[in-house]
């Protein structure tokens, strides 16, 4: 297609929580750096990294970052070659779509837009791209909302899911497409190995493209107060923001749409979602693997396994310890059982009471 015609919208605005004391609010995940150095140069940081799969691709003046007013200084310190947009407060991810989807139908009302994450990590560039190169053709000659879903390779409880069906052969000259029946909330380890054991079930990988008008349209139908909010703010973003509906716009259109289609995606993807992902990118994350242990930075131990620890100021040594996560950020030291990494938001809130500069 036109690249004239194709933009590409970044979620930039995430705290990134789970990965607390190395994500925090002043610098969350999508800023931080996960890769390993080479030739001296530091690693690019994720949102670096997200940027760069598009830039053969999307024309500068097309590429766009949703992020929020505190973290806009620190996006542009970095010089990513994308137009920003700061949102005046949070309201999840159905407002700034919204927001940007109208400023994109101001330059051109015909344009296929991609909304991506900024923090995820994608092993196989080519493989993404082969697939996403598939969706945008979808999205720009159907009036359906085409979103990517992973190929899960493990029983996850950390991910929502995409529970599909075949289109038949009939109806979908591409058989990579399939049909979304239902967006799955987080299941229980049951759930999700049932999911597995279907093979119906995709991760939510929370990729999406759509035509404009297509996602205006479904505004239209499930949200119009949105509209309402625009149309009485004449466009002042500032005005419209506190009007609209604060939810996902997974909640407030994808659930609701009869039009969603799906591609599913094998790529080497992850969320970076908690600190158990250091297990599974080990080798693409820099870490050293040993003794079942997991370790950025120096580590000695004794009778210790399972471990993941990421303390690259300090010499950390263990004695007895198993299935820990040990993390070292400025001032602060995070000790946690890894089984409820996924949990580490709630040690935030508490630290937040008492320590809010910490967060």
């Amino acid at each position: 297609m036109n690249g004239s015609e194709l933009f590409l919208v970044v979620m930039a605005g995430g705290s990134g929580t789970r990965f607390w004391p190395k994500s925090t609010s002043k610098k969350p995940k999508q800023l931080l750096s996960f890769g390993k150095s080479e030739g001296g140069k530091k690693p690019r940081t994720l949102i670096e990294m997200t940027l760069d799969r598009f830039s053969s691709w999307v024309p500068r003046e097309n590429r766009w970052i949703l992020t929020t007013e505190g973290l806009k200084g620190e996006m542009e310190k970095l010089a990513l070659n994308a137009q920003i947009l700061a949102e005046p407060q949070g309201r999840n991810t159905a407002p700034c779509i919204y927001w940007a989807t109208k400023k994109i139908a101001e330059k051109n009302p015909n344009a296929v837009m991609m909304v991506m994450p900024s923090d995820h990590y994608i092993a196989d560039q080519d493989a993404f791209l082969t697939i996403l190169k598939k969706a945008v053709t979808r999205a720009q000659e159907y009036s359906e909302l085409v979103t990517l879903g992973i190929k899960p390779t493990r029983p996850e409880t950390g991910y929502g899911y995409l529970r599909t069906s075949d289109f038949g052969a009939d109806t979908s000259p591409d058989f990579h497409l399939k049909k979304v029946e239902a967006f799955v909330e987080k299941p229980n380890l049951e759930k999700a190995k049932e999911f597995i054991h279907s093979g119906d079930y995709l991760w939510n990988g929370g990729m999406f493209l759509w035509k404009v008008r297509v996602i205006l349209d479904a505004f239209d139908q499930f949200m119009p107060e949105m509209k309402k909010a625009w149309d009485e703010s004449q466009g002042d973003v500032k005005v419209a923001y506190p009007k609209m509906t604060a939810t996902s716009i997974d909640f407030g259109i994808m659930e609701k749409a009869q039009n969603v289609v799906t591609f599913p995606l094998s790529c080497g993807w992850d969320d970076l979602g908690s600190w158990t992902s250091l297990e599974t990118l080990s080798k693409e994350l820099g870490a050293q693997v040993g003794e079942n242990t997991v370790a950025a930075g120096e580590h000695v131990s004794i009778d210790s396994s399972g471990n993941i620890i990421d303390a690259p100021e300090r010499l950390v040594a263990t004695l007895g310890a198993q299935n820990l996560i040990i993390v070292q950020s400025g001032d602060v030291l995070l000790i946690a059982d890894k089984r409820r990494s996924q949990n580490i938001k709630e040690v935030v809130d508490l630290v937040k009471k008492q320590r809010k500069d910490l967060i």
